[in-house]
């Protein structure tokens, strides 16, 4: 049937919006809680046996990695350390960062972990779309002041306690949700006091179909106690969408048994709210089948196979589903499937798994969030402590990353220790390699040659920071020093690269800091814009090929004298000869790909061009394909002879398929 077009009474508009509304004016949902990441990470399986603290967690699996932010997905992870400071965060700022080409920064040293400060960031990195690993005061105290045993003693945390602790610091930034899967079905809990709706990821342009869900409404406390269950269809977005509702609020004098509700939203407020009294009742916990179907401009409801209301509406011809509750309401729903006019079924859900084909509804917290700054550095001292706090972050929140940077070393059992004891969902390190005397760290490959071979053992992907500026005994990068120490790291099998510093340290500090990518008084310098050129041209997409990834192999050719950790380069079944200049050559793999290869031949010099004829065999190498990152895709090569002509610190990427 065709409803009444006249205007609702306040009464009527505030309980459509949910009894905890006061006013109409606001959006019905606010932003969207970002999809867990699911791509390769370059980390393959392993088993190990090896013993940690008490009561750590197993060891990370490759799907777990798959669902952390940075991580995990495609994007290569491109961070800095020592951001803005305070006065200077700002979104023209952060822009900045973003436009030179990083995905994330760490929110460190100037902000002084001040949980308002990182908030405050977190809403400005959003805005720009940049990620933020948090530095947090409450953590700083845990990890510094405190260990974290089962032994009980003076200064230290139970694990229940950090616990309890721990929760409090992830619930202050992170997203958090109105829905949740719960026992294979999804619940709707709460929504803001003008709504929330979360709405299917795909489904833009749709515009006829049948939108067909199970909803058992739950009672709430607000209003009187009622029980109302919302969905939304032909959505533009949120605050834009035509919304229905499942009540049995008293929206006539006398009351009906039930009701569907109707509400033109836009711009987050009631156009229009129609009420349709039902003779079935709507009741607390009960399961009712919902079909709505849309045909150009009809709307036509059926409730358990009844239809029981017909609308005709141009407001919105396209649009997005999705379901809706308001204040304290909230709903159960299930087996949902939308059919398109052809029959042609273009979604279905029942939840068995996670909510990767919508946009849920925050519930408060950052999309920018990413995770946690645990510690900078630690001694094995400290390895107990972060042993349980990454445990704890594990389990209370699985998408955030419990961040660790490790202490230069030369010492395997360093690194070695750390991983079996702290079970760490990846490997980052910092090492500055360009000295003041203009020579280079003679501990640098060897250093990388560690963290890989532990990398590699333990499945988890390798991050490293590189040096953007002097300060007490190292030396002002150049633009190709800085290009060198990328394509050193990525042919060495790096899954994230980190600049330290992105702003320069005050030099009250007293560490003889230089002008980084930024200096002390914001003014940009000629290595920002050397960053930029490598990260957006170079370093992302190059990044984006080579994150999957397994690092096979790692050697250097023509290298003399052979730098420590260094492994010269043989023939072998891949590679037959290597004539020319010093390169370090990076192979890789994807263990679902079998007989493809990538290689890497980097510049094995900073300052000089080098010219280097690389043969393949024939028998195991059929075609070979230069990746031009300019264009993100690969180009065939007519030989097998391949002439990499590098300047200082630049590299290329190959793909080498079997014959």
């Amino acid at each position: 049937m065709h409803e009444r077009t006249n205007h609702p009474d306040r009464r009527t508009l505030l309980k459509a919006m949910g009894a905890g509304a006061i006013a109409a004016t606001a959006p019905i949902a606010g932003g969207a809680v970002p999809a867990a990441a699911a791509s390769a990470t370059g980390a393959t399986p392993v088993s190990r046996t090896a013993s940690g603290a008490a009561g750590t967690a197993p060891a990370i699996t490759p799907e777990e990695l798959a669902h952390l932010p940075l991580v995990g997905g495609r994007e290569f992870p491109i961070g800095l350390w020592w951001p803005p400071p305070p006065l200077q965060t700002t979104l023209a700022r952060y822009q900045e960062i973003k436009n030179a080409g990083f995905t994330y920064t760490h929110s460190n040293n100037y902000l002084w972990a001040d949980a308002y400060i990182q908030k405050y960031v977190l809403g400005i990195a959003d805005q720009v779309g940049l990620s933020v690993v948090v530095d947090d005061a409450t953590v700083r105290w845990m990890r510094d002041d405190f260990r974290i045993s089962t032994e009980g003693g003076d200064f230290t945390l139970t694990p229940d306690e950090a616990k309890t602790k721990l929760k409090q610091v992830l619930d202050t930034y992170r997203p958090r949700s109105f829905w949740e899967v719960k026992d294979g079905r999804l619940l709707q809990n709460g929504g803001t006091g003008s709504g929330s709706a979360g709405l299917s990821r795909d489904g833009a342009d749709w515009r006829d179909y049948t939108f067909a869900f199970d909803v058992a409404p739950r009672q709430t406390g607000g209003g009187g106690k009622y029980a109302q269950a919302g969905w939304a269809f032909r959505a533009k977005d949120p605050a834009n969408a035509y919304v229905w509702l499942l009540s049995n609020s008293g929206y006539t004098t006398p009351a009906a048994p039930g009701y569907l509700v109707k509400v033109l939203f836009v711009n987050g407020s009631p156009a229009w709210v129609r009420p349709v009294p039902l003779t079935t009742a709507v009741t607390d916990g009960t399961w009712y089948h919902v079909e709505t179907k849309v045909a150009g401009d009809t709307i036509t409801t059926s409730v358990n196979g009844t239809v029981v209301d017909t609308t005709t509406d141009v407001t919105y011809a396209r649009g997005r589903v999705g379901f809706r509750e308001a204040g304290p309401e909230s709903a159960l729903f299930d087996n949902v499937k939308v059919t398109a006019a052809d029959g042609k079924v273009l979604l279905t859900d029942d939840f068995s798994g996670n909510l990767e084909a919508w946009n849920a509804p925050n519930a408060g917290g950052s999309p920018a969030f990413a995770g946690l700054d645990i510690y900078d550095e630690p001694s094995p001292d400290k390895f107990e402590t972060l042993a349980h706090l990454v445990r704890i972050c594990r389990e209370l929140d699985p998408n955030a990353l419990p961040y660790i940077n490790l202490l230069p070393t030369n010492d395997q059992n360093y690194v070695r220790q750390f991983v079996d004891v702290v079970k760490p969902v990846l490997l980052s390190f910092d090492r500055y390699p360009l000295m003041a005397d203009g020579t280079d760290d003679p501990g640098y490959f060897l250093n990388w040659k560690i963290v890989r071979e532990e990398g590699l053992r333990a499945g988890l992907p390798t991050w490293i920071f590189i040096q953007t500026g002097a300060y007490g005994n190292r030396r002002q990068p150049t633009a190709a020093e800085l290009l060198w120490q990328v394509n050193v790291s990525l042919a060495y099998g790096a899954k994230g690269i980190q600049y330290f510093t992105y702003w320069t340290p005050d030099p009250a500090r007293g560490e003889g800091f230089q002008p980084a990518l930024i200096t002390v008084d914001g003014k940009r310098t000629d290595r920002y814009d050397a960053a930029k050129n490598i990260n957006l041209y170079w370093l992302a997409p190059v990044g984006r090929e080579l994150k999957p990834l397994v690092s096979e192999s790692v050697t250097h050719a023509h290298d003399d004298p052979l730098p420590a950790g260094a492994t010269a380069w043989t023939p072998d079944e891949v590679v037959k000869s290597v004539q020319g200049d010093a390169v370090v050559l990076g192979r890789f793999i994807d263990p679902e790909r079998a007989g493809t290869r990538w290689l890497l031949i980097a510049n094995r010099s900073h300052s000089e061009r080098s010219v280097t004829q690389v043969e393949l065999d024939p028998a195991t190498v059929g075609k070979v394909a230069r990746f031009d990152p300019r264009i993100g895709s690969y180009v065939d090569q007519d030989r097998l002879r391949l002439t990499a002509n590098l300047d200082p610190g630049a590299a290329v990427l190959y793909r080498l398929q079997e014959a």
